[in-house]
């Protein structure tokens, strides 16, 4: 497998039709597109960390949802960590590409595997979604629960749930501090929109959404989104609502490359 058959399959898979305008993604450090790809490394974010560990490890090739490259690099000098990271990549003979808010749009995405992680009281799964749309493109997701729960209960349900699957995904015994702020105190219909999707809290009040649950916000966003429409606001991490995807997009590699060795890795 070289690595532009990889981008040409994951590229049809996330179409960047479905990237928020302005949005920087895709092939972001690429040697020579017709490397033979060995080992593919898939993380959330191309830290100093990861970079050193695909090394040491052999891979050649890192898959990762958050961009290395947010803005064009207009030198290569070593002055800031975007470009060391590129040029160390490069040196060691490893190409990078990234699928940031293509992910979370498209079906099975990120907020799909952070529904799928979440249950709810008596492990009824969080269901009956619908697409949270932002300038025609869905970015977010509408759930409709089978019955109406406080919102202690849906916060409590929601660390347990997810620590269960980060420990069975990743084998990573962590806590999950999920925070709100509480309005009417029952949650029935709940917009999700993973990592930091304050942006979005208004499209999902809009909607009907008595509950909002996503990754962080600023504290002033969340009181003025909670006060302006009455809306039960959840949050429980940026790392923690996106990481989920791992196995997702891993799960889509090996259904194109059967014989491709690619491993989930989150530090």
């Amino acid at each position: 497998m070289k690595f532009k058959n990889l981008i040409d399959y994951l590229d049809n898979q996330f179409p960047r039709s479905l990237s928020m305008p302005g949005d920087n993604d895709g092939v972001e450090v690429c040697v020579d597109y017709n490397l033979e790809i060995g080992r593919i490394l898939i993380v959330l974010d191309i830290t100093f960390d990861i970079i050193d560990y695909a090394v040491t490890h052999g891979y050649n090739c890192i898959i990762s949802h958050h961009s290395l490259l947010y803005h064009p690099l207009k030198k290569l000098d070593l002055s800031t960590a975007a470009s060391k990271k590129a040029v160390i990549l490069a040196r060691n003979n490893i190409c990078a590409a990234s699928f940031h808010t293509r992910l979370d749009s498209v079906g099975g995405g990120v907020n799909d595997c952070l529904i799928n992680a979440v249950s709810v009281t008596d492990g009824e799964r969080l269901k009956e979604t619908e697409p949270l749309y932002f300038e025609n493109i869905p970015i977010g997701r509408l759930v409709t629960l089978n019955r109406e729960i406080s919102l202690r209960t849906f916060v409590s349900d929601v660390k347990k749930s997810l620590k269960k699957y980060y420990k069975s995904a990743f084998m990573c015994d962590a806590m999950f501090n999920a925070a709100y702020i509480i309005g009417s105190g029952n949650v029935k219909k709940i917009g999700v929109v993973c990592g930091n999707g304050m942006s979005f809290g208004r499209i999902a009040a809009e909607s009907g959404a008595d509950t909002f649950f996503t990754g962080e916000g600023k504290y002033s966003d969340i009181l003025d989104l909670h006060e302006s429409f009455n809306l039960n606001i959840v949050t429980s991490g940026h790392f923690e609502t996106e990481a989920v995807v791992l196995p997702f997009i891993q799960k889509k590699i090996t259904e194109g490359f059967p014989e491709a060795k690619s491993d989930c890795f989150i530090g």
